[in-house]
């Protein structure tokens, strides 16, 4: 359902039309008698009649024609039959005033269909989040604004360090805006987690920071710190964590989630995709893509290049065979799931063992390797991992 479709008069030209829909990159239109939302429907403007009606006509002469429509309230399934029924793209939601409500578009309902997986809201429209820095003199002005836009959640950026004046933002964000979530990160402490978890934050970003500024990115054990982090917020204060630091393979992302993550960012991975930001570059043969350090300025982007990665292609053929892997790897451990895993850490059925790598073949005679089982005691109850994990 598009909520707030772009929308014309009756008094509208063609051309200002045709520019119209240049702008939103639409392909059709709903006319309403004062050119708003909440307007009586008065009829649609399509890319067919465009190319047929001459640049200087009114869109009135558009509006004698019917118009197929649903009044609310409605379901996105028996708006997907009304619109098999009658062979149409595009199909209006009026209220029993006949005033314009919503527009359900079919290009839409094919994007849904194919990404069933996708993270939607009631309406099946993608949620969104955007992030903003709370050292900005103007960030409360530009939080209201994303939330004013239609944001889902607001990200509080923390890779410069939480202060008090971070701590009183994300209070004052959580008191001003009631339904919707404010996330915090990246942290890389426990006592930044805990600070931002006694705000009231909806979620961490748990991660070592990077770029101009960060706080604490050098030197960041990413298991130890995810490990404190996930078990401090989730046991005491029931917020979730995502884990988005030192992800780099499939089976980080699974590592990640035993350690206590309820989301995976690999950034790492996602980086190299043709979709993130970048330039393209050919080097001995292969396809790579120049990283930026975040957070550097244009003036300095060429002294802050974070390196060059390999391009993995299209993010839709990367993310279903990272699924394919994380779905592996939590079966091997005998999980159905990524639901699972909490479950079972907490019942003692899952059990993790922590030891140091392996040491190279030409390092002499081999040491004893130090282990150390991490039962669901030890996991739940304030046990550690060994330093450096």
């Amino acid at each position: 359902f598009i909520l707030s479709p772009a929308v014309v008069g009756p008094r509208t030209t063609v051309h200002d039309a045709e520019a119209l829909m240049r702008e939103v990159g639409c392909s059709c239109l709903p006319i309403t008698e004062n050119g708003r939302v909440g307007s009586k429907l008065a009829g649609l403007i399509t890319r067919r009649d465009v190319d047929a009606l001459e640049e200087s006509k009114k869109l009135e002469v558009v509006t004698k024609h019917m118009v197929v429509h649903v009044v609310e309230p409605v379901t996105y399934r028996q708006a997907q039959e009304i619109m098999r029924k009658h062979k149409v793209g595009k199909l209006p939601v009026v209220n029993s005033e006949k005033e314009l409500v919503a527009l359900i578009c079919r290009g839409d309902q094919k994007r849904v269909d194919r990404h069933p997986d996708a993270t939607r809201d009631p309406n099946t429209q993608l949620m969104v989040a955007a992030a903003i820095d709370d050292a900005q003199p103007d960030a409360f002005d530009r939080a209201v604004a994303i939330v004013e836009a239609g944001a889902d959640a607001v990200v509080v950026l923390t890779d410069a360090g939480v202060s008090e004046a971070t701590v009183d933002f994300v209070k004052r964000l959580k008191a001003t805006f009631l339904t919707t979530d404010v996330v915090c990160g990246r942290v890389s402490s426990l006592h930044m987690a805990e600070a931002l978890c006694k705000a009231d934050c909806d979620g961490l970003m748990v991660g070592a920071p990077e770029g101009p500024g960060a706080a604490g990115g050098a030197g960041i054990a990413d298991a130890t710190c995810l490990f404190q982090a996930a078990r401090v917020a989730r046991m005491s204060y029931g917020v979730p964590v995502c884990a988005e630091g030192g992800l780099r393979t499939p089976g980080d992302v699974v590592k990640a989630a035993l350690l206590g993550a309820s989301t995976m960012a690999p950034r790492e991975l996602l980086a190299r995709t043709f979709e993130s930001p970048g330039e393209h570059a050919y080097q001995n043969g292969a396809c790579v893509k120049l990283r930026p350090i975040r957070g550097a300025t244009p003036a300095c982007m060429p002294a802050t290049l974070g390196g060059q990665l390999v391009d993995c292609g299209s993010l839709e053929q990367l993310l279903g065979h990272l699924l394919q892997r994380m779905h592996a790897g939590f079966r091997s451990l005998g999980l159905r799931g990524h639901s699972d895993v909490h479950p079972s850490l907490a019942s003692g059925s899952l059990r993790l063992e922590v030891h140091r790598p392996r040491l190279p073949v030409d390092a002499g005679p081999p040491e004893k390797i130090e282990r150390r089982r991490l039962t669901s005691s030890a996991l739940f109850n304030g046990g550690e991992p060994p330093a450096g994990a």
